[in-house]
């Protein structure tokens, strides 16, 4: 198979930071602007512990002023309720009037002082919460997710460790990139070109159609989802949409690059949806491409552009996730062992997480060229900060409730062929678990 991104430079440009946002759109500007999604702002809850959100916050390593945000919060619930009293009073308005008798003057005109008194103190609101929304609301966005206990503050935590059976014979540490070469299997031009050829294309097909099998026996569905997303669902999914490191962002266009094997992907279709409880749990996954921006070279590992497949799982709460979150981790570990390959399953400490994230297990198989290992799979936890902010949400006989979401990437093609790779400096050994989805 042939990756290419030969003119990708025309088509990304790096943003700088902005104080506005696309999911939240201030009062002052709903008249002129479309408002995709009004997410649901939790700040009662979330503030509750004000210690344990700074912990938080420190930890990840952001930088939230969370007192002026606290400070400031009060202000806009007083505003924001007024203003719906407001707009009762002024609908309740239009209703008598259309009720008065029209010779009933003195009427009338109190009928129009009492409204226009209304829509002056309506019109002063606008302003004074619109710069709320500006300084409390939107800054609060960045608040990440709550932590799960289990996970591990300062470094990784290893929850399993398997040493592969493959005979290792590559006793200098040679990379991916030099034996592929050598071996004609692998062009590389740089993280943006990249040409995978003969039997590593195969092999590289062999591991989706691997993967894909799998979870079709667990009954996940197929989807097939857009490579392009809008910034209004990368913002919604945590991620800073004029970010240049997280995402690609095509140039003048209000779209980013992510791939349809991400969980935006999956977020953009069911995002203002609500699912019928008993089709829960809610099972997907999709194969294709994944972009992420090149950060370090480290060959296939580092490269902009891979194949893989990404599971969404969808529940009604916390405990039902964790469940689902278990049984994919034996998934994962009992489809990795059978490649054959040394590989370890950790948990990622707080400061790896992204700000959707409350825990993440990651799958790190052994890179002999590297001397270190490298994450090929993950799964996380996000509860429902998503689903509240994309109103995702789950519907039952008396409850309408928010989606709880387990995700994760299943396999990144690109790690598990460098690795095969680095096995054998003299030759290239597909797996025996593979050889049979290989298409000759």
């Amino acid at each position: 198979m042939i990756k290419k991104f030969s003119s990708i430079n025309f088509l990304l440009k790096v943003t700088k930071k902005y104080s506005t946002s696309k999911l939240y759109i201030p009062y002052n500007q709903t008249s002129n602007t479309y408002v995709v999604i009004e997410p649901y702002v939790d700040l009662d809850n979330c503030l509750k512990n004000r210690n344990t959100l700074k912990d938080n916050i420190t930890l990840r390593g952001l930088n939230i002023d969370i007192d002026k945000i606290c400070d400031s919060w009060s202000s806009f619930i007083s505003v924001r309720e007024e203003i719906v009293c407001l707009n009762v009073e002024k609908q309740k308005l239009a209703e008598q009037f259309k009720k008065i008798k029209k010779d009933n003057i003195n009427e009338i005109n109190m009928l129009k002082e009492t409204r226009s008194k209304v829509m002056t103190r309506l019109k002063s609101l606008r302003d004074d919460i619109s710069a709320l929304e500006t300084e409390v609301v939107i800054p609060s966005l960045s608040i990440p997710n709550s932590l799960h206990p289990e996970c591990p503050l300062s470094e990784s935590k290893i929850l399993f460790q398997h040493y592969g059976k493959t005979k290792i014979d590559n006793t200098e540490c040679v990379d991916h990139l030099k034996i592929g070469s050598a071996l004609e299997y692998l062009d590389f031009i740089n993280p943006v070109i990249v040409y995978i050829k003969d039997k590593a294309s195969l092999c590289e097909q062999a591991i989706m159609a691997y993967f894909n099998e799998s979870l079709e026996k667990s009954d996940f569905i197929p989807f097939c989802n857009s490579d392009l997303i809008k910034s209004v669902i990368i913002e919604g999914c945590g991620a800073e949409f004029d970010n240049a490191d997280q995402t690609f962002i095509l140039s003048e266009k209000n779209l980013h690059l992510v791939g349809g094997a991400s969980l935006q992907s999956f977020c953009a279709f069911l995002a203002k949806t609500s699912v019928g409880g008993n089709k829960l749990p809610l099972k997907f996954y999709s194969t294709g491409r994944l972009y992420k921006p090149f950060i370090k070279n480290i060959g296939l590992f580092s490269a902009v552009q891979t194949n893989a497949v990404e599971v969404f799982i969808g529940t009604t709460d916390e405990q039902k996730s964790r469940d689902q979150f278990d049984e994919m981790l034996v998934t994962y570990r009992r489809l990795y062992e059978s490649i054959g390959l040394d590989y370890r399953v950790v948990y990622s400490p707080v400061s790896k997480l992204e700000n959707w994230e409350s825990l993440r297990a990651q799958v790190e198989l052994y890179s002999v060229g590297c001397r270190d290992y490298v994450a090929v799979a993950s799964l996380s936890l996000s509860g429902d900060f998503i689903s509240k902010r994309l109103r995702i949400y789950w519907s039952g006989k008396d409850k309408h409730n928010f989606l709880n979401i387990v995700s994760g990437k299943m396999v990144d093609t690109n790690v598990l062929l460098g690795c095969l790779l680095e096995q054998n400096v003299n030759e290239f050994t597909v797996p025996d678990c593979l050889k049979n989805y290989m298409i000759v």
